[in-house]
C-alpha cells in the first residue's frame, strides 16, 4: 500500500518536470565590411531586426524557465520536508 501511495504522488508531482523548455539563443549577425554593408543594406537590416526579435524571445523564454524552476524548487522543498518528517518516524529495524 505504501508503494502505491508513493507512485501516486510521483505521478501527480513529476509531470511538471517534463515541461522544461529549451531556450534557443539568438545568433548575432556576422561582422561585415563597409562595402558589403552598403551593397546589402536591406539584407543586413533584416538580419539585425531578426536578431533583436529572437533575442527578445530568448530572454522571455529564460524568464519563463526561471519561474518554472523556482516553482519546482518550492514544490521539491515541500516534498523533501515531508520526507524528512516521515522518515524520522520510520522504524530502522523494518
Amino acid at each position: 500500500m505504501k508503494k502505491l501511495s508513493i507512485l501516486a504522488l510521483l505521478a501527480v508531482v513529476s509531470p511538471g518536470t517534463a515541461f522544461a523548455e529549451w531556450c534557443d539563443p539568438p545568433i548575432a549577425p556576422a561582422p561585415t565590411t563597409a562595402e558589403l554593408a552598403h551593397d546589402f543594406r536591406e539584407e543586413f537590416k533584416d538580419e539585425f531586426d531578426q536578431y533583436f526579435r529572437d533575442a527578445s524571445l530568448y530572454t522571455a523564454c529564460l524568464d519563463a524557465e526561471r519561474v518554472r524552476v523556482f516553482q519546482e524548487m518550492q514544490i521539491t522543498t515541500q516534498r523533501y520536508e515531508r520526507f524528512l518528517n516521515d522518515s524520522a518516524k520510520w522504524n530502522p529495524s523494518r
